[in-house]
């Protein structure tokens, strides 16, 4: 029972076209070590500044690497959704089981039966340009959503550059203090022991001492804190040393450069855009769904013959009946879907222009406070080398002494605290709007 050779010439054709358009497997083991670099020499020179630390955090950050390479799903669909589908061939044959005719018989081999056929579903080509159109807008989104996260790591970078740098600061500024409050124990311990001091002078100065140091290392633990959090975040080891640029105050916007932004925010938000895109794909699927309402159709072609080797060719036409469901169940689920993102897409833009204003006034408060405490930082700090001074010499009360150099280290602590959330809330601010905060 075998085709003609004509046919056997053209199911290996097809065999073979068919084999060689077939991709290939090749295993991919995973790691077995860890991937973090051993320096940063490669994006700057020590001390890094705010735009080398976020450049490292964009390029070495180990989940962004993990989403990059999840983003390439997202093409790989877009890229599925733009082939055309593939038409369906069928073969068939038949043998004869009567054992009336006899294999000596001439025409034996005309009794054996086949049947070929060639299909294709017009309704995926119907629907394929609204598939494709969803497809392509999904891969847009997942780019933009990319993007976003990469707006994300660089604002966590730029936050943990300040806090260590304010927490470097911090701790400079405590570690001089616990010197003065030190000296300033030991001389009432002295003093209590030649009989000049009170038990209750000396218990008071050790307790400031031991307060100082608590500082002391409250402060050097939120630096060690965040310059982990910093290797982690940049890619590198646990041994790479992360020499910054100090921080003086950030720029604070004006409020038309603010307005101006928030008018363009629908065109800079990666977010915002990443949720357009989605709204698009939305929308195509809508309209997929409202073409496949239409009947599916599938048309082919058929060569046959029989057992009495009559030879015939026709074609074949099959549709879904639309008297029941009429696609109407998925229509109503798209159309559903897409008022639902059409509100998350405004509540996301309101609650965008919330934050930034709220960002700002913010902001404004903050760098008041900053500013009447730098008005009154070079007083107290005169005050202190001059009573330092005095003190030395014996001209200055040890009490009154240590209030002056309490009064300086509280004013010092509330800067540092102000400076923190000054940049805090000023990357936030730049993140929102989608531009950039550099260190003056």
């Amino acid at each position: 029972m075998r085709p003609p050779r004509l046919l056997s010439g053209s199911l290996l054709g097809l065999a073979l076209l068919a084999l060689g358009g077939c991709a290939t497997y090749s295993a991919l083991p995973l790691p077995d070590h860890s991937s973090l670099g051993a320096s940063v020499a490669a994006t700057g020179v020590p001390p890094l500044d705010m735009d080398a630390v976020a450049t490292l955090a964009v390029l070495n950050n180990p989940d962004l690497k993990a989403a990059r390479a999840a983003s390439g799903v997202a093409q790989a669909q877009a890229f599925a959704a733009g082939l055309l589908p593939d038409p369906q061939f069928s073969y068939s044959a038949e043998h004869p089981l009567d054992h009336v005719i006899s294999p000596a018989d001439p025409r034996y081999p005309e009794y054996n039966a086949y049947g070929l056929g060639l299909s294709l579903d017009l309704q995926t080509l119907l629907t394929h340009s609204s598939n494709r159109a969803a497809a392509s807008a999904a891969y847009r989104q997942a780019r933009l959503d990319l993007l976003w996260q990469e707006w994300q790591t660089v604002a966590q970078a730029r936050t943990l550059y300040v806090q260590q740098a304010v927490a470097e600061q911090r701790h400079a500024f405590l570690e001089r203090a616990e010197q003065i409050y030190a000296l300033a124990a030991a001389r009432s311990q002295r003093a209590q022991a030649a009989g000049n001091a009170t038990l209750a002078d000396t218990s008071a100065d050790e307790a400031v001492l031991l307060d100082v140091r608590t500082q002391l290392g409250t402060a050097g633990r939120s630096g060690l804190q965040a310059r982990q959090a910093l290797r982690t975040l940049l890619g590198v080891g646990p041994d790479v040393t992360l020499q910054l640029q100090p921080l003086s105050a950030p720029p604070i916007p004006a409020r038309t450069a603010v307005q101006t932004a928030v008018a363009h925010l629908t065109q800079k938000r990666p977010d915002l855009r990443a949720l357009q895109a989605g709204y698009g794909a939305q929308e195509a699927r809508l309209r997929a769904a409202v073409l496949s309402q239409f009947p599916d159709i599938s048309l082919g072609v058929t060569r046959a013959r029989d057992v009495s080797n009559v030879h015939t060719i026709g074609a074949s036409v099959s549709l879904t009946l639309p008297l029941f469901n009429r696609g109407r169940g998925q229509i109503a689920i798209e159309r559903t879907t897409r008022a639902q993102l059409r509100s998350e897409y405004q509540a996301r833009l309101d609650h965008a222009v919330g934050d930034v204003w709220q960002l700002w006034s913010e902001l404004q408060q903050l760098d008041g406070q900053l500013h009447r405490v730098d008005q009154q930082l070079p007083r107290l700090q005169n005050n202190v080398e001059a009573a330092t001074r005095a003190y030395q010499a014996g001209d200055f009360p040890a009490a009154s002494y240590l209030a002056l150099v309490g009064s300086y280290l509280a004013a010092r602590e509330a800067r540092a605290d102000l400076m923190q959330n000054l940049w805090t809330d000023s990357i936030a601010l730049a993140t929102v709007l989608g531009t950039q905060v550099q260190p003056s």
